[in-house]
């Protein structure tokens, strides 16, 4: 079972076991997966059908690889049956291209991971939030999938120790993570997160859904020793 992090001389430490560490790699991969994925079409003249966007669902189906995955793994506690595979929560068409105005991303999780700067309904906002994300998404993109892969590579060996500097590359990574869950999963009001938080029984999740609540509140968890941990090297 997972050990929370803990502000420690060698630095931020974690006890984490092989298989839960196998998990949080399959995350990252999959978050780093959904960032690198490019729209094919300009936002100006679409090609594709609505139906193209239909697996952007927040649900994946059963036989989406996130059930593969989770299925293989079982209770955080079972034995690293594999690789590090994507779990299926980054399918995605995404956007990526590079015109002077982009549009915001179509998928949900997405548009979490790559919010808009300028903000507002109006033509003139508009105008202005997809010239912003142009200048902007390409190296905001970069950026995540940096600490994305640090936060992988962390994650080779335990317990996982981390300097103050990879420590918050590393908090970046897990937030970005449940940027994405909550998506999937949904999440937009109190009552979501209270819907998510109550799943806390690893034996009794039986579909994908409560899988990917189960993780969510992991690495919520997760985060949160972590965060506790960085706030003990706070100046008074």
């Amino acid at each position: 079972m997972a050990r929370a992090f803990k502000s420690t001389p060698k630095g931020f430490v974690a006890d984490l076991e092989k298989a839960e560490r196998r998990l949080l790699r399959t995350l990252f991969k999959d978050v780093i997966q959904l960032l690198d994925v490019e729209q094919e079409a300009s936002p100006s003249a679409p090609t594709g059908s609505d139906s193209d966007s239909a697996s952007t669902s927040a649900t994946p189906s059963s036989s989406d690889p996130f059930w593969d995955i989770i299925a293989d793994l079982g209770p955080l506690g079972a034995d690293d049956a594999g690789g590090d595979e994507a779990a299926g929560i980054g399918n995605s068409s995404g956007v990526g291209e590079s015109a002077p105005v982009r549009a915001a991303p179509q998928d949900e999780a997405l548009a979490r991971l790559l919010p808009p700067g300028v903000h507002g309904d109006t033509p003139t906002e508009q105008a202005a939030a997809g010239e912003f994300r142009a200048l902007t998404e390409d190296g905001v993109r970069r950026a995540k999938t940096a600490d994305l892969q640090r936060a992988v590579a962390a994650l080779q060996v335990n317990p996982v120790v981390l300097d103050e500097e990879h420590a918050i590359a590393f908090s970046r990574a897990l937030n970005d993570v449940r940027l994405v869950l909550s998506a999937r999963l949904g999440i937009d009001t109190d009552e979501d997160a209270e819907r998510v938080h109550a799943v806390d029984d690893w034996s009794a999740a039986k579909d994908v859904e409560s899988y990917m609540a189960l993780l969510y509140n992991f690495t919520t968890w997760l985060l949160e020793t972590l965060m506790l941990a960085l706030s003990t090297r706070l100046p008074d």
